[in-house]
């Protein structure tokens, strides 16, 4: 089973494994064709990060494809105007390691040759696909942007004009690169079109080099994880903000979810409140471990959650006030008939990422580097050869050593509260992983890039809750449903003694779509 944020995703994984392709084989065909067909999400020259579990060893093993910041980009460049900017050239300062990671994976993992799984994607791009409705909006929204870009405003706008629905979208010189990753190797990326990267942004004012994309390496890293109601959970370790979710999760533990229901003010009072006192300690101390020791051990402890709970609870107008983030992300799950199962997250951090598109590649880079800070005594202070700080995180749960729920969704702040969302209907609730995908998701915090905190609520949840929302003091926004702000995640309930049967579920709020056969 594979479920994708986009139906040609989906369709094209699934034949992966239809042909005998490995979970990791369909995760990777489904990554470089949703770069493709869903261009403002997800792309070649982002990050990605994956949780694998693998059925003949049966651990679950993580990995890391963040790029550093490049090696001649300096805060004090950034000195004038005290911030990086989100768009253009100078937003574009860590590297693409996206590519990277699909080959550690691949090596460790593939089965089917790396030219089979990239040619939908090289299909799709040389010969286009229609615009969808949200592709439409988002580069209409995004017109000025990718407007001052000429290698954005080449693909993506008509004669300077944006897109309408239906229109053929076609990529030729990205398909151009894919076809020399799938003739040459994944290391091409870094080798060949890195110095084709590097020469556009040096004309327009980049300052990422060659040698930053030559040096680039993904690495396997451990995941951390801790407990919930009887399942392990599991999560990418920092950079990634995955410990945020864990410690939601650990602040949920101790309280009767079940007793208090699924369209009960309290639940959703309790959500609020573990999210804030999580995202309190992330943001505390997220960065990238290399540079800056994260006590996960610590953090994840459960006595934590035991000795702070009761005054979060207690004390509403309590506020955590994170920094501003990007939101567009896509997330895969794939699970195989040998048990092995996959997530993987994928982003350019903002709707087309830093709108800086080399013209001679087609690669649409990433502003991930937008996120750090200029503040030296902040953890996720910008230094070279450093990792920001990132969104991206997967999640997994496993019950007596195997995996029960593979999970994940997009939108920045959203992803660890809709991925908390998802598990508590399941877990707790017992709802099918459709049901709790569809039902109605809270979103507190300042995603989308808001000014200030946003605590927004859909609009399907009972009048009741809203009611008694407002009364405990929470200043909760009914906003409509499905309301494209609360991210779109999947998510592969496994088989096993729970069930002979997968089961897969892909958001309403997006244009996915679970398969299986």
């Amino acid at each position: 089973m594979v479920a994708t944020a986009h139906y040609l995703g989906s369709g094209a994984a699934l034949d992966v494994l239809k042909r005998g392709g490995s979970a990791v084989d369909a995760a990777i065909c489904a990554a470089s064709t949703l770069g493709v067909v869903l261009p403002h999400m997800i792309g070649i020259g982002g990050d990605a990060f994956w949780l694998i579990y693998d059925a003949r060893s049966g651990n679950v093993q993580a990995l890391n494809g963040s790029g550093p910041c490049g090696r001649s980009v300096d805060a004090n460049s950034y000195a004038a105007e005290n911030r990086i900017p989100h768009r253009g050239p100078r937003a574009a300062i860590t590297v693409p390691g996206a590519v990277d990671s699909w080959r550690l994976a691949h090596e460790r993992f593939g089965r089917l040759p790396i030219a089979e799984l990239l040619q939908p994607a090289i299909e799709y791009a040389r010969r286009g696909t229609p615009v969808s409705n949200d592709l439409a909006t988002w580069i209409h929204d995004d017109r000025h942007e990718l407007a001052s870009d000429p290698g954005a405003a080449q693909v993506f706008l008509d004669g300077g004009r944006p897109y309408l629905p239906g229109a053929r979208l076609t990529q030729s010189a990205l398909a151009a690169t894919l076809e020399r990753m799938a003739s040459r190797g994944l290391r091409s990326f870094y080798d060949v079109t890195g110095r084709s990267i590097a020469a556009y942004l040096d004309q327009i004012g980049g300052a990422l080099t060659a040698e930053d994309f030559e040096e680039y390496r993904a690495r396997w890293v451990n995941p951390i994880t801790t407990r919930y109601r009887g399942f392990d959970a599991f999560q990418l370790p920092p950079p990634s903000q995955g410990i945020a979710g864990l410690l939601i999760l650990n602040f949920l533990e101790e309280l009767d979810l079940g007793k208090l229901g699924p369209t009960s003010p309290e639940f959703y009072s309790a959500l609020i409140q573990a999210t804030k006192w999580a995202f309190e300690k992330r943001d505390r101390h997220l960065a990238d471990p290399l540079f800056h020791q994260v006590p996960v051990p610590e953090l994840l402890d459960p006595r934590l959650a035991s000795v702070e709970r009761a005054a979060w609870l207690k004390e509403i107008g309590r506020e955590t006030v994170s920094p501003r983030s990007g939101s567009d992300t896509t997330f895969i799950c794939v699970a195989d008939d040998e048990g092995n199962a996959v997530g993987m997250v994928q982003s350019l951090y903002f709707d087309f990422g830093a709108c800086v598109l080399d013209p001679a590649s087609g690669v649409m880079l990433q502003n991930r580097g937008s996120f750090f800070s200029l503040d030296p005594q902040h953890p996720n202070f910008l230094k070279p050869g450093k990792q920001s700080a990132s969104t991206l995180m997967s999640g997994m749960l496993c019950k007596d050593g195997r995996p029960y729920l593979v999970y994940g969704s997009q939108g920045g702040e959203v992803q660890p509260q809709a991925q908390t969302a998802l598990v508590t209907r399941v877990v707790d609730f017992d709802l099918d992983v459709q049901s709790a995908l569809d039902a109605p998701r809270l979103l507190y915090g300042r995603s989308w890039g808001d000014a200030s905190n946003q605590l927004l609520l859909e609009g399907s949840a009972p009048d009741a809750v809203f009611d008694g929302l407002r009364r405990y003091g929470h200043p909760v926004e009914r906003v409509g449903w499905p309301h494209t702000r609360m991210g779109t995640a999947q998510a592969i309930r496994l088989r096993g003694p729970w069930s002979p049967f997968f089961e897969g579920g892909a958001d309403i709020r997006g244009e996915g779509v679970a398969l299986g056969f």
